[in-house]
């Protein structure tokens, strides 16, 4: 199956009008959600800790993003009518404190501080879908000691997942600290997170200090504005505010599912994206329409099912299994399997015999045999187009999965998996596309390098010849795509061995 030359200027047309269409309702619709800046998964944790001469004062704050906010805090809404009133966010504050004192470890000159809770507040600001997030702020202290003392304050709560951690230290006039410890309140008390650390976060667990209070003022007297902590304004969350939508008529959810189709082709522009892998692959390869528009349905099927089971391992299995540790891991299968697929094309396009070649170059080579012929580079075999698919498709989008969560807790379960489908289409059709586009483009050279041969022009044959499908260029870009397949899974598997959550990223820390 190939375009004629009179039908590709319109399916192209076609498909770009579509695209641009969806892509202005996904933008026109206003989102009424935030989106947490360091990812829907985290946990992030603040310490402050102020020493004075009659007590050590312990601000700690908890800022928890939807989804560990939709495991942890579902029972929040006591009543279960859709709001969380006062009554019901102090008494869910109550109730956290204690186990969230159990997590907090200090010790003075090596004996433990005994904690108590001075004040307490919870606040549930909307996140992306509607789904709530949590901000919970605490006061704790202890009498300060006379004399010279060793300070240890450790932070143990949700340890094993994503976020900022910081402690800051500050102390009252008159005391002198010493220690490695930081005095510079980098998020203001997770209200703002800085830009070039949000790739980076914070990930201080532990402090050690000594001072001397005797001769340092007392401790300000406390009131409710030392521990509520109001929530930052945030950006619209986009995608998942479609499953927040009033207006459930047939008109609205086209409308929703169009724009859920745009966000889905826009997430696929981003860079980092699988465009990348599916370009490195088509360059090398002898591809067809429906071979490229089989690989955006494989990367749509395996998109769909990959939120759909993260999303069931968050509702129910959530206490053994934390989704986001299985994104790295996701993301380092994907690699892996397309430095296999990029080893295997290597090898099948000429690689091997590129490699013997090189080896006669070797001062302690001593065969002369002839170097194998490579394998034909005809059209690609539907099994390496499923490998493709399922590396590109095996990673969901986090904010797909805060729709399935929100579709989950609005009980409209037809409604977000209806806009996950929409999502992934969009997303595949992009990648679709970026295939069609290099079939298209080597069609296109190929004619015009066959009609540039016939313009007699001193060397202009020679070099147009080279640009046609059996010319040098043309011949050398199966090896030269493989080459490059396997140089995006380098790229993917070291990017995820570098992710939170793996050992590589702890040793580069």
């Amino acid at each position: 199956m190939t375009f004629s030359m009179s039908r590709r200027p319109l399916l192209m047309l076609a498909l770009l009008g579509v695209l641009l269409a969806a892509a202005f309702l996904a933008l026109a619709r206003p989102g009424s959600a935030s989106a947490h800046p360091l990812g829907n998964f985290t946990v992030n944790r603040y310490s402050r800790i102020e020493v004075y001469s009659d007590v050590i004062r312990v601000h700690y704050v908890l800022d928890m993003a939807e989804i560990p906010t939709f495991q942890e805090n579902s029972d929040a809404d006591a009543n279960s009518d859709g709001d969380i009133s006062l009554a019901e966010a102090e008494s869910f504050a109550q109730s956290r404190i204690p186990e969230l004192k159990e997590g907090l470890h200090l010790s003075l000159n090596d004996s433990d501080a005994g904690l108590r809770v001075v004040q307490v507040s919870a606040q549930f600001p909307e996140g992306q879908g509607g789904l709530r997030t949590t901000r919970l702020a605490a006061i704790f202290e202890t009498s300060a000691p006379a004399g010279e003392v060793s300070l240890e304050f450790e932070d143990e709560n949700f340890a094993g997942r994503l976020g900022w951690r910081e402690i800051v230290v500050s102390s009252a006039t008159g005391v002198e600290l010493t220690g490695d410890y930081s005095h510079e309140d980098v998020s203001q008390a997770l209200t703002q997170y800085p830009d070039d650390l949000l790739s980076s976060p914070l990930d201080v667990r532990s402090v050690t200090i000594g001072f001397d209070a005797g001769s340092a003022t007392a401790a300000p007297t406390l009131d409710t504005a030392n521990v509520v902590v109001e929530a930052p304004q945030r950006s619209g969350a986009g995608f998942a505010s479609l499953i927040n939508t009033d207006d459930l008529t047939l008109g609205a959810v086209i409308i929703a599912l169009l724009a859920a189709f745009a966000f889905g082709a826009l997430h696929a522009l981003e860079p980092g994206h699988g465009k990348t892998l599916v370009a490195a692959y088509f360059v090398g390869v002898k591809g067809t329409v429906r071979q490229a528009l089989g690989l955006g349905l494989i990367v749509a099927v395996t998109h769909t099912v990959g939120v759909l089971a993260i999303g069931l391992i968050a509702i129910f299995a959530s206490h053994w299994i934390l989704p986001e540790t299985l994104y790295p891991w996701l993301s380092l299968a994907s690699g892996l399997m397309v430095i296999a697929l990029g080893v295997r094309l290597t090898l099948d396009r000429g690689g091997s015999g590129l490699l013997h070649r090189l080896s006669h170059l070797l001062p302690f080579h001593h065969h002369h045999h002839d170097a194998p012929a490579p394998a034909a580079d005809g059209p690609p075999p539907w099994r390496t187009l499923i490998g493709i698919g399922l590396a590109d498709g095996l990673t969901p989008s986090p904010s797909a999965l805060v729709v399935l969560l929100a579709a989950v807790s609005l009980h409209r379960i037809g409604l977000g998996i209806a806009l996950i489908v929409a999502f992934s289409v969009g997303l595949a059709l992009v990648l679709a596309g970026v295939s069609l586009a290099l079939l298209v483009f080597k069609q296109v050279m190929d004619g015009a390098s066959r009609r540039a041969q016939s313009w007699k022009l001193p060397y202009a044959g020679n070099v147009a010849g080279a640009f046609t499908s059996e010319g040098v260029m043309m011949r050398a870009l199966p090896l030269t795509g493989a080459v490059l397949l396997l140089g995006v899974g380098v790229v993917l598997t070291l990017r995820a061995l570098g992710e939170p959550g793996m050992a590589l990223a702890s040793l580069l820390a």
